[in-house]
């Protein structure tokens, strides 16, 4: 589905029903202008194709129909389905009855502190911080508006990434020179953050080989504070599923490869056998602390898409994944259509997002989820909060 650039908050609440059922919250269909612009990647190729392996909300035949019915345009212009994309247009797709995913209900947002420039909340998992993909009205952004903690009117600024499986700690801006300060300290490294994961195995178990100078993999080493360190580079090689790998060596020249490092902290172990980490990243790449993990043979525990298993966990249930209908205007309302088996996909992963200390003095801490109880260790002691702003 294409991602919209008009603007949001016109359409919020006034057109959209939020329903909640079985501890997830669901959104009723709505009819939406989806709006992208041409990307490199696209360029040469045709709208159909691109549609077709790009968005895949709707089946190949669906968007076929679509264009040569003028509901999907190109520069405000009906053209044909092998239209040649050049840059800098602007593709539009009139969807009707658009299906959302449901995402977690665990109730109203906390926020953990509001000042005059910055807006920090706990984000559950299962929400994207911004409206992309299947997930317009149930993205954080827009669920801090329905609940009422800021106005539909006002304008947050978004100051770093975190994915929407991951939970934790987000800073959004109140204007774009707050946003432009954060997010300069976030791309510069400049913020020392702690994250808490739950990972298979028994994690101490590799700080014991490294304190003995045993065989580690590639890319490890102990550091004085008995913790590890994993430092090497990671590369992107699935843009439209977002996979990535570790490589512990300097790539050749023309490699889209970009450095990484981060320190692990070993907590404790949990009832099952599995462990939980302080994780303290010194870049910020995408998917870092996943990538790293699965290679030191500590994947997060159910992170599917790195080494972990897809679990159905009480506290991360599994979430039946929407299928778009592939209805147009003039077309009556169907129900929501019935699968035999549907689709399951994860509602977040083992990963979250616990301290940010900001070079300014200021920090800030959310609570550590139930998954991250170990026995009778606490998953964050005040020294090791109060520690990170240090780093």
């Amino acid at each position: 589905m294409l991602r919209s650039s008009a603007p949001f908050d016109k359409v919020l609440l006034r057109h959209v029903t939020y329903r909640l059922e079985d501890g997830l919250r669901h959104v009723e269909p709505y009819d939406f202008d989806f709006t992208t612009f041409v990307k490199q990647r696209w360029l040469g190729r045709s709208l159909l194709e691109v549609c077709a392996s790009e968005f895949l909300a709707f089946p190949r035949d669906y968007y076929e129909a679509s264009i040569e019915a003028g509901r999907v345009t190109v520069d405000g212009q009906r053209v044909l389905t092998g239209h040649i994309l050049r840059d800098g247009q602007r593709i539009v797709h009139r969807a009707v009855r658009c299906r959302e995913n449901p995402v977690l209900d665990r109730g109203p947002i906390r926020v953990v502190i509001e000042t005059k420039e910055l807006l920090v909340v706990s984000k559950p998992s299962s929400l994207p911080i911004h409206p992309c993909g299947s997930y317009r009205f149930n993205s954080l952004i827009s669920l801090l508006k329905q609940q009422g903690v800021v106005e539909a009117g006002v304008v947050l600024h978004t100051t770093h990434r975190l994915d929407r499986l991951t939970s934790g700690l987000v800073l959004l801006a109140r204007s774009k020179d707050s946003a432009r300060q954060v997010g300069a300290w976030f791309a510069a490294n400049q913020i020392r953050k702690m994250y808490l994961a739950r990972v298979r195995g028994s994690f101490g178990s590799l700080i014991d080989r490294a304190k003995a100078g045993a065989e580690v993999p590639a890319g490890i080493e102990l550091v004085a504070s008995g913790r590890v360190r994993v430092t090497g580079f990671i590369k992107c090689v699935d843009r439209k599923v977002g996979k990535y790998v570790y490589c512990a060596e300097q790539p050749g020249e023309g490699e889209d490869f970009k450095d990484a490092a981060t320190e692990f902290e070993y907590v404790g172990e949990t009832s099952g056998g599995e462990s939980v980490v302080r994780c303290f990243p010194e870049t910020g790449r995408t998917h870092q602390l996943r990538v790293h993990l699965q290679h030191m043979g500590f994947p997060i525990a159910n992170d599917c898409c790195y080494g972990g298993e897809l679990r159905d966990d009480p506290t991360l249930p599994l979430i039946p994944h929407v299928w778009q209908e592939a209805c147009h205007e003039g077309e009556p309302t169907s129900g929501t259509p019935t699968l035999e088996a549907p689709v399951m996909h994860p509602s977040g992963i083992f990963l979250h997002a616990l301290t940010y200390s900001l070079p300014d003095g200021r920090s800030f801490t959310s609570e550590a989820p139930p998954w991250a109880e170990v026995l009778g260790t606490p998953a964050v002691t005040e020294a090791a909060a109060v520690e990170i702003q240090d780093l």
